[in-house]
């Protein structure tokens, strides 16, 4: 359940877009197209790129290409694509360390019964 978009260089990302944001789920990959990162911004996707290479790590060593998808629930989305991956490959993609927990409705309510007493 890859994302059906093309690739794009990561050297021509959109300039920052204020009110027009870009939520949704995204990869990223090194120059052979492989897939070595899936992630999810709830806000704008091009300036969460720009964070992951600003810092030195994994991405910022490898990423060439990245593709996006919009998405209303982008949490869910990068969930369902990283259990996608692992039943494909076996394991995470080369620069994912941890995959987020199952937004079940049990963890709803425990994140919003966390805060009141």
């Amino acid at each position: 359940m890859a994302i059906a978009a093309r690739w794009r260089l990561l050297e021509r990302l959109p300039a920052a877009r204020g009110r027009d944001a870009m939520p949704g789920v995204y990869e990223v990959a090194d120059a052979e197209r492989c897939l070595i990162y899936i992630g999810q911004s709830a806000t704008d996707v091009p300036n969460r790129l720009r964070q992951h290479l600003s810092r030195p790590g994994c991405l910022r060593e490898r990423a060439v290409f990245w593709r996006y998808r919009f998405s209303r629930v982008p949490q869910a989305d990068e969930a369902a694509l990283l259990a996608a991956h692992v039943a494909r490959w076996g394991l995470l993609p080369a620069c994912n360390h941890a995959r987020p927990l199952p937004r079940d409705a049990a963890r709803r309510w425990r994140e919003r019964s966390s805060g009141r007493d």
